[in-house]
């Protein structure tokens, strides 16, 4: 860690350590990798079609389209189900980037509401305040791990004619009232990225979906643009015919390397997620009673902690003090998209979404990660005590 004058702080606590998780998978995921190296299919290899089947089974959803990242999945979902230019597409603004400029890249207008700040997720009454007759599709985002309150929000997409297109980029394996993220509104889309609750090596994305149109058109767009039922893929075996795109398409496959080794990671990912509950309610405890909001679990809700969240008043004092003592944190994902020079033509205001503002500055995210000793976690919940203390002291 380095300070902003160059110094040198020595990290006590990591905030996010994948090697541990792949040290402790190294085996499989060697013989995995090393299987797809000889098989020398580096382009949707029959591991690919293989992850895809696994992973539409686990979130209980008819069809997996693999993709390059979960940008890719949210964009070409949102193609796919014919969303463009004119269309508003009702979201929020505490989330990645990609989840708004996914909107923009499928040509429609991206419109944000506010979230409910104990769920920090998308409000339903402001869904329902927001909806115009442009508005084509809803994009609720299961924010740090935790569902968003889907019923309602189904409920007023029903009410309307609206598609509903999960963002669960960081939410994989996470339940809402006994079924899984992904399978509940008309697509989910999910990121595979090193740091997400199941990472690969690399990038890469799914959209999950029982819609067999949708699955089909998103199959084209992420490969030029055919349609894999004329022309199947490499995998197949030998090809003869050239290219015959039926539609503007993209290059966004997975590599196969990166489907081999979240099939071996898939496996395990029922324990990665229990581990990162267990740190959760490790958490809690050591900070009960402190001046520190923190993330509760509802019943019917199975939050799979991708993020530890809490609020804290003078966030930006209690983090320096953590650093300070060598204890990395995050803030996720802050400013909120409409506050962003990139998004800032969208014509939100400061002060337009108070709630995700107030979160905003409050918001800090602490050190989870499959393999994270409880030694460390009880040391960042005392440290946070005490800095929380102090700056509250003055």
């Amino acid at each position: 860690m380095m300070d902003g004058a160059g110094a040198p702080r020595r990290e006590r606590v990591r905030f996010n350590d994948v090697s541990v998780q792949n040290q402790r998978l190294r085996d499989e995921l060697d013989a995995a990798m090393r299987a797809v190296i000889e098989d020398g299919r580096f382009e949707l290899g029959q591991e690919v079609y293989e992850f895809e089947e696994a992973f539409a089974a686990y979130c209980g959803t008819r069809f997996g389209v693999s993709v390059h990242s979960g940008t890719a999945a949210l964009h070409l979902a949102l193609r796919a189900l014919g969303i463009g230019e004119g269309d508003e597409v009702v979201t929020v603004a505490n989330s990645d980037l990609s989840t708004v400029a996914a909107v923009r890249f499928a040509g429609a207008r991206p419109v944000l509401v506010d979230i409910d700040p104990h769920s920090l997720t998308m409000d339903p009454a402001a869904l329902a305040a927001a909806i115009t007759p442009r508005t084509r599709a809803v994009l609720p985002v299961h924010m740090y791990g935790r569902p968003a309150d889907m019923e309602p929000i189904l409920a007023v997409a029903r009410a309307h004619g609206l598609r509903v297109v999960e963002d669960a980029a960081i939410a994989t394996g996470a339940m809402y009232h006994g079924r899984k993220v992904g399978g509940l509104g008309d697509a989910g889309c999910f990121s595979f990225a090193p740091g997400k609750v199941l990472g690969a090596f690399g990038w890469g994305g799914m959209i999950t979906t029982n819609d067999p149109e949708l699955a089909r058109r998103a199959r084209m767009l992420r490969a030029y643009g055919e349609d894999p039922a004329a022309y199947p893929p490499p995998a197949a075996g030998f090809r003869f015919a050239g290219l015959h795109p039926e539609v503007m398409g993209w290059n966004l496959r997975m590599d196969t390397i990166q489907a081999a080794v979240l099939l071996v990671k898939l496996r395990h990912l029922e324990t990665m997620i229990a581990e990162r509950r267990a740190i959760a309610t490790r958490y809690r405890r050591g900070l009960a009673g402190a001046a520190v909001w923190l993330p509760d679990d509802p019943p019917g809700i199975r939050h799979v902690y991708r993020n530890v969240v809490v609020r804290v008043r003078g966030r930006d004092a209690v983090r320096r003090a953590l650093y300070e003592d060598g204890i990395a944190t995050g803030t996720h994902y802050i400013p909120p998209t409409h506050l962003t020079p990139a998004f800032s033509d969208l014509g939100y205001a400061r002060g337009s979404l108070p709630r995700t503002e107030e979160v905003a500055r409050e918001l800090l995210t602490l050190p989870v990660y499959p393999g994270l000793p409880e030694e460390d976690v009880d040391l960042v919940a005392d440290r946070l005590r005490r800095a929380v203390e102090t700056v509250a002291a003055g």
